[in-house]
């Protein structure tokens, strides 16, 4: 079946080919890996030969940690720099052409006459042919093949053999195992992936090494303990939970939960020395928003001698995901993927006490069958007309008039018949997955007259369940829970949700895999935590409660819990229903959506807590900074920027750069009259700025022509001298900046103004041409045309608000009308640029090559208008003349310093931050004044010095900008990660010198709560005046993490116990306001309630004082499961404070916890596994 596994390329090489490293050569490990060093490669294309000699760093994480904290020592670094004296200057032409390689617009297009620049660096990686698609760098992920004829001469000496022929992709996934390489393994449930960590097993026992078994669960742990110690042998099977430990020590796999692997990798615990392969099972559970960061912590901490094998249901992101493991390993993944079932899956909706069938296997869903359940659901009476029609169907909607119809749960009537047509027609095992543990509860209730199982079976059921039981106390046996699913499972029906005591779940499992069950009622947690398919899946709704609202089931969660459907080897095909008990089916949207749908994406989980921080401080190995930089959620943008050629092109500008301000000094002596020309720079492009920001308001305070600040005939002063060649030259505004879709200057969508269109001065040194086809080059009236009155050269272009140096309260009577031409085409920004007064007037090109409709003539229109054309271009000619006397004019006075500045305060009438708007234009008359004080405003060569300046600077800028975005400050946490370290410095659990303190190490010990609160209790000594009943009693507030309305602190309870619950809070509540202190964003109150809650605070007392469980579940409404659960992990929280007595050295809180401990450990509580033992 390798056609069914996947399309790609079929790689020649046998599983022991010396040569196969060729594939992955180490200039490709140099290139791509995230960490490694930087070398140059085919791939990455340079300007010139000149450029490819440029130093690029050895190690490019040191490059990129060595950020520039600011401007002044960014200046000071990059002008110390060498210059190699072989090489020739830059010209303005380069290093424009730099300037954009170093800016990338938000589109991903070239700025349009401005250069953005963008601090994103996604949008970066679109540069040059988009590096991840059209490049030939390879990826991490390889989805390659090999080519296998004939597997059982493919492996000569097999670790393992299996008693079926192995499907195409897990002959796939044996070989890469074979050859010691790491794969990621994505396929349906029940196709078989266990045979990949079954293999790997096998192996480390041929190799004398061991292997670890990890699994989102405890419970999965356990089955999987149980299956392998029968697959392997119990002697080389081993367990590790947060309660027992089972041949920890000599096993050769080791099966634990994701939590205790990281425990022992931040340990370094001597085990992992030994370990050659980590199996991650059910891998889609890092979507989970609380643990899913554990398997990122994990997979970024192992060694890199450890090979790796995941194992996940179908993702749209497999590629995506292996490719973050590879960079991070520095190892290739290998993909294998298959969208092949062993047992193909029909869906069907039940309606009408009948199935009708909407998709079967890989089909298209199938309006048909809706259409026939549709019209199956409607009343027989309301298709005959009748008085009565009308007040039929109000029957039905019983269970709320708000509820959609096609919501409606079913009646004990509906579910007597659902299931006696299963049993009748061969579909069970079933399982029926119900979104709440009480409706699994009440559903089962109601079929308590049915009796699925046959005499035969109702004995094996008795004597399992009889010795089952007989592990319990005599007062246990007794539970009503116990007594309750022992008499529901005899008759073949039976309830799993995780409100059931952890033996009670176990039976069930056990005995619904040995089809001693018939219909089992479960929540989704059955489906993620057991590996157990069925006949036939039944969903009692397909909408759930997700924590915050309900919502309909996601295609991935609907494709986990149905794939369960379909015993391989046993049914042909897996049946899957519906119910529909309302009026109406599900609207056939959600249908199509949820069957047919993409699955859930593997996404990112990760967050940085406290002792995830402590403990990497306490590394050598491993900072946070590299943590953080390793995670997935960092993947994209750090896979963007450590491509070679941001690092290469950093390179170009830090040398080009430090060229331009060796040059810039040397030249200072030819600079007479311009001495404070650096000083004026500064200032000027303050004002820029600031004019920028008060015209953008005004044009969103105001609209229109920004109150007349920016009306047609306003004189305003323009200094755009790397886009055309302007400094301080005088303009007349012919139109006013509009907004895109709107003639008002206002905007509905928030998209930004279009610039103002101007008619500009060009500077003196900008001299005529007299050539014919200079003139005739673009035609006069529109955007980019140069033109030449009065012995002056003149520009019509497009003016930015930040190019606009101030606004003038002159203001000329014309008509824009004349001289701009509203219907031309718009010719380009790129146009504009090349308008540099350092150079003559040259050709502007034709619009001719722009528009596909030059040249043609207007419909209905006379080609003889000589006479109205020359009448036309005298009026405009005369307008052009008179705007550039104006513009002249205007140039004298401000030479002399005598041109007056608008307040732009007065064109604003209200506002809420009216005050602070005047000020800053306040600011703008003083920045003016100081402007016009400089001797380089006034200096004949202005443009000239400005310019060169303007691009030394701004590559300046650019280069501190992408030299922050390869380093650590530009990861997305770094600001969070300052945030909770500053919280561990004045807490006292580092020092300045990030070294971490007593404090520090105690919350090390902690994994199982809030490790913060449970440091400042040992600290503080608040359990120190406890008895082990009180102690433990109290730190259940910090485990139990249901909802419950009983919080409130009971009176029979002893004061000393209340008091201690009184200081946690308060504990509780400090901690978060220290945290939103230092800029968290954190509520106190909410803090300290979702991580403290006091319902089973008495409960707990009463067990640790020796109370029966029967007893205690009196005390509270919380089911039996949850209370066992609590108390299970009560347990293992004892254990981590009794640590962090030993680490403070307090022997008697050491001395107490132990006691603490033993006082819980009884009974059912901690009942033995039926899977262990």
């Amino acid at each position: 079946n390798v056609e069914d596994v996947q399309e790609s390329v079929v790689v020649p090489a046998t599983p022991f080919d010396n040569n196969r490293s060729k594939m992955w050569e180490k200039s490709f490990f140099d290139d791509d890996s995230l960490f490694g060093g930087s070398s140059e490669s085919e791939s990455d294309d340079l300007s010139d030969e000149q450029d490819a000699n440029l130093p690029v760093p050895d190690d490019e994480e040191e490059d990129v940690e060595d950020h520039i904290q600011s401007v002044g020592e960014a200046t000071e670094e990059l002008t110390g720099l060498s210059i190699d004296s072989g090489v020739e200057a830059a010209s303005a032409e380069d290093i424009d052409a730099l300037l954009k390689e170093l800016s990338i617009s938000d589109d991903g297009a070239f700025s349009k006459g401005k250069d953005n620049v963008s601090t994103n660096p996604l949008e970066l990686a679109k540069r040059h042919s988009q590096l991840a698609q059209e490049s030939s760098r390879k990826s991490w992920a390889d989805t390659r093949l090999l080519h296998i004829e004939d597997f059982d001469s493919y492996i000569a000496n097999p670790a393992m053999s299996f008693p079926f022929t192995l499907d195409g992709f897990q002959q796939q996934a044996v070989a890469r195992i074979e050859r010691s390489e790491s794969i990621f393994v994505a396929a349906h449930t029940s196709a078989g992936k266990t045979v990949c960590a079954e293999y790997a097993v096998a192996l480390c026992r041929q190799h004398c090494t061991r292997a670890v078994y990890t699994s989102p669960i405890k419970a999965l742990s356990n089955q999987k303990f149980r299956d392998f110690s029968v697959k392997f042998g119990a002697e080389n099977v081993g367990l590790i939970t947060g309660d027992m430990q089972v041949n920890a020590d000599d096993s050769t796999v080791l099966i634990m939960t994701t939590e205790i692997l990281r425990s022992m990798l931040y340990r370094g615990a001597d085990m992992v020395r030994d370990i050659e392969w980590v199996i991650f099972d059910e891998v889609h559970y890092i979507n989970d928003t609380e643990r899913g960061v554990v398997w990122e912590e994990v997979i970024i901490m192992l060694p890199p001698y450890v090979n790796m094998i995941f194992l996940s249901a179908t993702t749209p992101n497999t590629i995506d995901f292996s490719d973050w493991i590879g960079r991070t390993k520095r190892k290739p993944i290998h993909v294998i993927r298959t969208n092949y079932r062993p047992v193909p899956l029909s869906h069907n909706l039940w309606a009408g006490l009948k199935l009708h069938k909407i998709m079967e296997g890989k089909s298209g869903f199938l309006e048909k069958g809706y259409n026939e359940a549709a019209k199956a659901l409607i009343p027989p009476s309301a298709t005959k007309p009748g008085k009565d029609q009308k007040k039929q169907p109000s029957s039905s909607r019983a269970t709320g008039s708000k509820q959609l119809a096609w919501q409606q749960q079913g009646s004990k009537q509906n579910w007597m018949s659902l299931v006696k047509f299963l049993d009748r027609e061969g579909l069970t095992p079933s399982v029926i997955f119900s979104f709440s543990k009480k409706k699994c509860e009440e559903i089962a209730h109601m079929l308590r007259s049915l009796d699925l199982n046959t005499s035969v079976e109702n004995s094996a059921v008795h004597a399992f369940t009889t010795q089952t039981v007989a592990r319990l106390s005599p007062v246990d046996a007794t539970l009503p829970q116990v007594l309750t699913v022992c008499e529901m499972v005899k008759r073949g029906i039976g309830v799993h949700h995780g409100g059931l005591l952890p033996i009670l779940k176990e039976m069930v499992e056990i005995l619904f895999s040995r089809n001693l069950i018939k219909v089992l009622f479960a929540t989704e947690t059955f489906a993620m935590g057991v590996n157990m398919p069925c006949r036939c899946v039944v969903f009692n709704s397909i909408r759930k409660h997700d924590g915050i609202q309900f919502r309909v089931l996601e295609p991935g969660e609907y494709t986990q819990m149905a794939g369960r459907a379909g015993r391989r080897g046993l049914d042909k095909v897996g049946t899957v229903i519906m119910c529909c008990f309302g009026e109406v089916p599900p609207p056939m949207p959600i249908l199509k959506q949820m069957l047919t749908g993409s699955s859930t994406r593997l996404s990112s989980q990760f967050r940085l807590t406290y002792n995830m921080i402590l403990n990497l401080l306490r590394v050598e190995d491993m900072s946070v900074e590299g943590m953080i930089k390793r995670s997935f959620s960092e993947f994209a943008t750090q896979r963007a920027l450590t491509a070679n050629e941001y690092p290469k092109l950093l390179s170009r500008g830090v040398k080009t750069l430090a060229k331009l301000d060796e040059e810039f000094k040397e030249d200072a002596r030819n600079r007479i009259g311009a001495e404070d020309l650096e000083d004026y720079f500064r200032v000027a492009t303050r004002l820029k700025d600031l004019n920028g920001e008060l015209l953008s308001y005004i044009m969103v305070s105001v609209g229109g022509d920004g109150g007349g600040a920016l009306s047609p005939g306003r004189v305003v002063l323009v200094t755009a001298a790397r886009k055309h060649g302007c400094v301080r030259a005088p303009a007349i505004i012919l139109r006013p900046p509009m907004v895109a879709g709107s003639g008002l200057g206002r905007s509905s969508g928030g998209s930004s103004p279009r610039p103002a269109v101007c008619i500009v001065l060009l500077p003196e040194s900008n001299i005529p041409s007299s050539d014919e086809s200079a003139n005739k080059a673009s035609k006069p009236g529109t955007i980019g045309h140069v033109g030449a009155r009065t012995h002056r050269n003149y520009a019509i272009l497009e003016i930015e608000f930040d190019d606009i140096l101030f606004v003038s309260s002159k203001k000329h009577k014309i008509d824009p009308a004349v001289v701009l031409k509203e219907d031309s085409v718009k010719v380009s920004g790129g146009l504009s640029s090349r308008l540099n007064a350092l150079s003559t007037a040259a050709p502007v090109t034709r619009r001719d090559e722009f528009d596909a409709f030059a040249g043609m003539k207007p419909k209905g229109k006379s080609s003889d208008s000589s006479s109205l054309g020359k009448s036309a271009s005298s009026a405009e000619e005369q307008a052009v003349e008179a705007i550039v006397g104006y513009l002249i004019e205007a140039e004298k006075r401000e030479a002399d310093s005598s041109l007056p500045v608008l307040d732009i305060g007065d064109c604003v009438k209200q506002g809420t931050d009216l005050l602070d708007f005047r000020q800053q234009c306040r600011n703008v008359s003083n920045l003016v004044m100081t402007l016009r004080g400089f001797s380089s405003h006034r200096h004949p060569n202005l443009e000239k010095y400005y310019s060169s300046l303007e691009r030394k600077e701004t590559l300046r800028s650019r280069v501190i900008t992408l030299r922050h975005l390869l380093s650590n400050e530009s990861l997305q946490l770094f600001p969070d990660f300052l945030q909770r370290k500053a919280v561990l410095l004045s807490s006292g659990y580092i020092d300045a010198n990030e070294t971490v303190c007593t404090k520090g190490r105690v919350a090390c010990e902690v994994n199982t709560c809030e490790e913060l609160i449970v440091t400042e209790m040992v600290f503080e000594g608040v359990l120190n005046d406890l008895d082990p009943a009180e102690v433990v009693a109290a730190l259940s507030a910090l485990v139990f993490q249901e909802k419950n309305s009983d919080d409130d602190f009971d009176t029979e309870l002893p004061e000393q116990l209340v008091m201690c619950c009184r200081r946690m809070q308060t504990i509780a509540v400090n901690l978060g306001q220290l945290q939103k202190d230092h800029g968290l964003e954190v509520d106190p109150k909410d803090f300290c309630d979702s991580l403290l809650k006091f319902g089973l605070v008495h409960v707990v007392y009463e067990w640790a004082l020796g109370v029966p469980f029967s007893s205690i579940c009196d005390l509270t409404l919380v089911q039996e499961g949850s209370i066992v659960r609590c108390i299970t992990r009560l347990d293992e929280l004892c254990r981590e404070v009794r640590n962090c007595a030993r680490v403070v050295g307090n022997p008697t809180l050491y001395r107490k916890m132990e006691a603490a401990s033993m006082a819980i450990k009884r009974d059912i509580v901690f009942a033995s596994s039926l899977y262990v033992t």
